[in-house]
């Protein structure tokens, strides 16, 4: 299913692929995406959801497919992306938005705890761009958008492997950045604050998104939209001369120490 050519938009006649697109912040981005024109690859590891995200787009007059994937699993990975190439011609654009966290005091964090969240926040977006970037480079283009976090820029309690390894996308978005430069590829990062999404309300609790709220200087909480907003910015011609970016999208949350003085 090539992109048609009919549509008009931001990204008209591109082919995107987005990790974690079946919820949340991921399917914000297809939407987004498929609105402007995209084609979209929905992949997710939960294959209903992807499926269901891709029936919608198309329902709603755009062009998506889906892709069951886990990211930490290199020759599913591998296979994935050829399928969708395949099938759609070319990938311009990767959003790596596939992740996962546990919170644990360090003292409890298991070596499987460990493994897991570096596997699918950080090994995860390697295997993706490790599996896109030969086709783009050999195109000369692209657009590779890691989602990371706050927690890629700061520390956060109770979450040492997920800082770590969302601080290694950082790092991952930087080196790739001046690698797949001359190739005119472009690797940037979101790290975003505390999102709205069902697997945010089933992780934590109504006392933490109100005492995350007084924190940030806008005073809300994030939505999907302000993530896929900016996800669509880098993804377009607007950001052409934008490379190895780290993007706070946190209503301010880290650039302050605090929201307000107290004294």
């Amino acid at each position: 299913m090539p992109a048609d050519p009919s549509h008009s938009g931001l990204l008209s006649n591109m082919v995107a692929v987005v990790t974690g697109g079946a919820s949340g912040i991921g399917e914000a981005i297809c939407r987004a995406y498929a609105a402007q024109g995209a084609t979209v690859a929905v992949a997710d590891i939960n294959g209903f959801g992807a499926r269901s995200v891709a029936q919608s787009i198309q329902a709603s007059g755009g062009q998506a497919i889906a892709l069951e994937v886990d990211v930490c699993d290199t020759q599913q990975v591998a296979e994935a992306v050829a399928g969708a190439i395949k099938q759609l011609g070319a990938v311009d654009i990767l959003v790596n938005c596939a992740g996962f966290n546990t919170f644990a005091a360090p003292e409890e964090v298991t070596t499987e705890q460990w493994v897991k969240l570096r596997s699918i926040n950080l090994d995860g977006t390697w295997h993706m761009c490790q599996a896109v970037m030969q086709t783009m480079m050999a195109k000369g283009g692209g657009r590779i958008i890691n989602i990371a976090s706050a927690a890629g820029m700061l520390g956060i309690p109770k979450a040492i492997p997920y800082t770590v390894a969302k601080h290694g996308v950082v790092g991952l978005t930087r080196a790739l950045a001046v690698d797949l430069g001359p190739y005119n590829v472009n690797v940037n990062c979101i790290c975003p604050a505390t999102v709205e999404t069902p697997l945010a309300r089933a992780a934590l609790t109504q006392v933490f998104f109100d005492e995350m709220t007084k924190r940030i200087p806008l005073r809300r909480l994030g939505k999907p939209s302000d993530i896929a907003d900016a996800a669509l910015f880098l993804a377009s011609s607007a950001s052409s001369w934008i490379t190895g970016v780290i993007l706070p999208v946190d209503g301010g949350l880290t650039c302050c120490l605090r929201a307000q003085h107290y004294e």
